[in-house]
């Protein structure tokens, strides 16, 4: 029988390591990332795949996965194509995941289930036996009423079965991954939010201020929503410099136009 835990804080008396607070917080201070979650969790047990799935309408939905191989394949694809195609409805994560849906969002379940305990057969050979995988540790958790989130963490032959004291290590972890997870989310959800911000801004720049160039265009739509000099040329990987000049120009060009050249004017342009 796979094994099962809830749990709401980190344990008591757990000393993270540093390389594991720094993976965490790089973690939860930018979007989502499978790569950097993986990092986190290798910087405690290592972990050979990692999957971050959604639930939606009773269906699991990739999400992103960290797992190219030497060969290059995306094994998380391959292998969760073969899962939702066939074999989904049989796993215990489905149950559990209608469970998690309306607890408080600061609780996590843990799924534990090795190969053998697989309940179907096809599943167990078309997807571990083929990939020569042992086992998944799942860490379910609901960010939001009823929007139920997985992290998947996979090991292979070449690294065995997770000893009981890695087991102990990744219980003790699993709320602090889950609060990196959310805030990864939160951020990804306001990065979104200003990207649809920025093209909405440049869509009307281009009916407006034709004259200007797409970079010009680019750098006033992010004024218009409040980035600074530094976060354009983040944004747009290009020098502060760059910003400053392409901004000086988009200015001029505007002020002919009869348009507001100042971030304020701007806002309200583009409102």
């Amino acid at each position: 029988m796979p094994s099962t835990w809830t749990l709401d804080t980190p344990a008591a008396g757990l000393a993270v390591p540093a390389p594991v607070v720094q993976g965490l917080l790089e973690v939860a201070s930018a979007p989502l990332s499978a790569a950097r979650l993986l990092q986190a969790v290798q910087a405690v047990v290592p972990v050979q795949y990692l999957s971050l799935v959604a639930f939606r309408r009773d269906t699991p939905e990739l999400v992103e996965g960290s797992s190219r191989d030497t060969q290059g394949r995306d094994v998380v694809a391959e292998c969760f194509a073969i899962y939702r195609r066939s074999y989904f409805r049989s796993d215990a994560v489905m149950r559990i995941a209608d469970q998690v849906a309306w607890r408080p969002a600061r609780e996590v379940a843990v799924l534990h289930c090795r190969a053998d305990e697989l309940p179907v057969a096809g599943w167990r050979d078309d997807i571990y036996v083929r990939e020569r995988l042992t086992e998944r540790f799942t860490l379910l958790h609901a960010p939001a009423p009823g929007a139920v989130q997985a992290i998947h963490l996979y090991r292979d032959d070449r690294q065995g079965l997770f000893r009981q004291d890695e087991i102990g290590q990744l219980l003790a972890l699993a709320p602090l991954l889950r609060q990196a997870h959310q805030a990864a989310l939160q951020v990804g959800a306001v990065v979104a939010d200003r990207q649809a911000q920025v093209a909405q801004a440049a869509q009307r720049l281009a009916r407006l201020a034709p004259a200007l160039s797409p970079r010009e265009r680019a750098v006033c739509a992010r004024i218009a929503c409040g980035l600074s000099a530094d976060g354009i040329a983040a944004d747009l990987d290009v020098a502060p410099s760059t910003v400053v000049t392409l901004r000086k120009r988009a200015y001029l060009k505007l002020a002919e136009a009869g348009l507001p050249a100042d971030r304020m004017g701007l806002a309200r342009l583009l409102a």
